[in-house]
């Protein structure tokens, strides 16, 4: 059956932070500060996750649609591996990794106020219009799961994009199934997340 041992993730990405804040602050609407350190984002992701190894180790799908730091429209796609860091009763870690492809409605629409980084391809699409874009070969994540229920986590995500940006989003994973065959112990057998 595809859906066992395999869970749906819905979540709201609202919250992009620069560490050092952005050159190109003045070009974000919804900045929380003057140095574009906190900026506010709108969209979501949505997530499906295999597992492959027991409940240590799954494969992970994830497409997100939101708006950038600039207000245009933005997406990305991810597929990776993820194992368990932590696993505690009504608390578990995990840490992914896979390519990360992200596009971007092109800053360059803002003229002499944008000065690109280099960072960024840009293509023309007589469809779409003017993008930029970014295959990274490996993107990163941190995802906290809070029980809630035996089929739904509060589930809250980070992924590092030190120094330029990190972003956190916050949302639900229902599980459609827990039921793990179990073959390696490595804690306590009695113990088990419910």
């Amino acid at each position: 059956m595809i859906m066992a041992q395999s869970t749906l993730t819905v979540k709201y990405f609202g919250l992009t932070i620069h560490p050092f804040g952005d050159r190109s602050a003045a070009l974000m609407p919804y900045k929380l500060d003057h140095k574009g350190t906190f900026v506010a984002n709108f969209g979501g992701f949505l997530g499906y996750e295999k597992y492959i190894y027991e409940d240590f180790i799954s494969a992970k799908v994830i497409q997100g649609v939101f708006t950038d730091c600039s207000g245009g429209l933005a997406g990305v796609t991810h597929i990776g591996l993820r194992g368990v860091l932590i696993d505690k009763k009504k608390h578990r870690l995990s840490f992914g990794a896979g390519p990360t492809f992200l596009y971007r409605d092109s800053w360059s629409r803002f003229g002499e106020n944008y000065k690109p980084s280099g960072l960024f391809n840009e293509y023309h699409s007589s469809h779409i219009g003017d993008i930029q874009w970014k295959l990274f070969y490996v993107g990163f994540e941190f995802e906290y799961d809070y029980l809630i229920n035996q089929k739904n986590d509060l589930s809250i995500s980070f992924t590092p994009g030190v120094p330029m940006a990190c972003i956190f989003s916050i949302g639900i994973k229902h599980w459609f199934s827990k039921d793990f065959k179990k073959t390696l112990k490595l804690a306590d057998p009695d113990k088990k997340r419910n």
